[in-house]
């Protein structure tokens, strides 16, 4: 039996994919009705608010995108400078930072949310860039279009040519995309039930998957 980096294993992959859904929802609901991953609906909306000449409110989609830009940056340079990281695995110093930032956003009164949600897209930056496969499937655990469209050819291959491996990438993807919603779902609930402080729950979430990378391999 094969042995993947605990990194690409599927159970770190289901809470990242968790908690991207939850990010969005925390983001849209509780954070003034900004998308923290899915920067696409980010550059719509800005467009939109720039041809009504509403140029102070596109800020607030500028700002989301150009942070999740920052935290893929962010992802690479920890990347290159990993051969002088010997304690923990490269991709747990992404994570503390994403765990440090989730406690500080949910300290963030309501009149800080510019400030709330460019720390929450640089974080899905840095999450998409950090963690960008599961068991060797390239696969994105903070939006889904790309997963939709990956998930849906895989399976059209797999089930048209009886090829065994890409149905079971397609699965991979669509159970990325059910995981999303679920984390989703419980975004909702969980800033209904305690507004800012909510996004501690992704922290939590996040502070599981780091402890689960002293673990160098899993089956």
């Amino acid at each position: 039996m094969r042995r993947w980096q605990t990194s690409e294993s599927i159970t770190v992959g289901l809470f990242l994919a968790l908690s991207g859904g939850f990010m969005d929802a925390y983001s849209y609901i509780n954070r003034g009705k900004v998308f923290a991953n899915a920067e696409t609906g980010n550059i719509i909306l800005m467009t939109l608010k720039i041809c009504e000449g509403k140029f102070l409110e596109s800020i607030n989609y500028l700002i989301p995108i150009t942070s999740f830009a920052i935290g893929v940056a962010i992802s690479e340079i920890i990347k290159q400078r990993k051969e002088n990281i010997n304690m923990i695995h490269w991709r747990q110093i992404p994570l503390m930072l994403e765990i440090f930032a989730f406690i500080v956003v949910a300290f963030l009164p309501q009149d800080m949310n510019r400030v709330a949600n460019s720390i929450i897209s640089l974080v899905s930056g840095v999450q998409f860039a950090t963690f960008p496969k599961i068991r060797d499937v390239v696969i994105a655990t903070t939006m889904c279009t790309g997963n939709l469209k990956n998930g849906t050819q895989n399976l059209y291959r797999g089930i048209s040519k009886g090829d065994k491996l890409s149905i079971e990438k397609g699965l991979y993807y669509y159970i990325c995309i059910l995981i999303f919603i679920t984390g989703t779902a419980l975004g909702y609930f969980a800033v209904g039930l305690f507004n800012e402080k909510a996004i501690l729950i992704a922290a939590v979430m996040l502070t599981l998957i780091f402890l689960m990378m002293f673990k160098e391999f899993e089956n």
